[in-house]
């Protein structure tokens, strides 16, 4: 059984309101009200002057500096990312990575899961990593491109670096279990405007996401009366509330408080509301927590978390 030792975030220092960067988005009027009132997004962080591998690192130091003994227990380093490529014609999946090479670290990097590779990267670890070994964990990418960021009438990225510290032992987060489920049907679907898959993926998301999450309680053997929170990505409200009303979930227990403030940071989104809500006290010791995300292809992943 894995541990979550510690979370590590960074966000952009720089902050965006909708109504700042709607015509940088290419949204009408009409559109920015449905993503500001109907969706709940109000602003975000996002630096174009900031690369890559600093916000990625600048996660990683954070946890690092507070976990040295458990940095002296590094052998993976994983970087999980949404797109297939990080940047446009560059290294730049190399250059987040190579500090680590450099220090004789197995490190590599995961993808095609889309948002939800981060939690898919947990099931990857329980795998590998030897009783004695520790994995850092890099989840984040630059909103570089609105094709990037936008996905029509669903919601709005925003950029944010996230480190995870994974091994074996005693710590703040117990991880149970993962699981992963797909619809093979929407495999080559892309996001970007005028892709024919989007409609009907958008048709089947609330449906694939509640079976997802059914699935994954039956896996784990557990109930939704056991689970204490969700800690979902952050695609918008509306679609969370109609996940919680179809699988019968009160959806206060779903932690949505988040999305105004950073929108949707593609794979890191269930860690930083699992750091959110530990730190407002909203989970505790012995409480139980479901982080779930789904990406685009369809994939939907789910980690089971005992808070200690």
């Amino acid at each position: 059984m894995l541990t979550l030792f510690d979370i590590g975030l960074h966000f952009p220092e720089r902050v965006e309101k909708i109504g700042a960067v709607a015509e940088e988005l290419a949204l009408s009027q009409d559109q920015t009200r449905m993503y500001a009132r109907f969706f709940g997004f109000e602003s975000f962080r996002c630096d174009p002057e900031q690369a890559l591998a600093p916000l990625l690192h600048k996660a990683a130091r954070l946890v690092l500096e507070r976990n040295e003994e458990l940095g002296e227990r590094l052998t993976h380093v994983v970087y999980c990312h949404t797109l297939p490529s990080t940047a446009v014609f560059s290294g730049d999946t190399h250059s987040v990575l190579e500090p680590f090479f450099a220090q004789g670290l197995e490190a590599f990097s995961v993808t095609m899961n889309h948002c939800a590779t981060g939690l898919t990267a947990l099931s990857i670890l329980e795998e590998i990593l030897t009783d004695d070994g520790v994995a850092l964990v890099l989840i984040g990418e630059k909103a570089f491109h609105r094709v990037v960021r936008v996905i029509e009438n669903a919601t709005i990225m925003g950029e944010a670096g996230c480190a995870l510290l994974v091994g074996r032992g005693v710590g703040p987060y117990r991880i149970l279990g993962s699981a992963t489920s797909h619809d093979g049907r929407f495999a080559c679907i892309t996001g970007r405007p005028g892709d024919d898959s989007l409609s009907a993926f958008a048709d089947s998301y609330v449906d694939f996401a509640c079976e997802s999450i059914q699935r994954a309680l039956t896996r784990f053997g557990v109930g939704l009366a056991d689970i204490r929170c969700v800690m979902p990505h952050n695609v918008n409200i509306p679609s969370w509330t109609q996940i919680a009303r179809q699988i019968g979930l009160d959806p206060h227990r779903i932690l949505l408080s988040t999305i105004g403030r950073y929108g949707h940071c593609f794979g890191a989104d269930p860690f930083i509301n699992l750091q959110h809500a530990r730190q407002q006290g909203v989970v505790g010791p012995s409480d139980i927590a479901l982080l779930f995300s789904i990406g685009l292809g369809a994939t939907a992943s789910s980690a089971l978390i005992e808070v200690q």
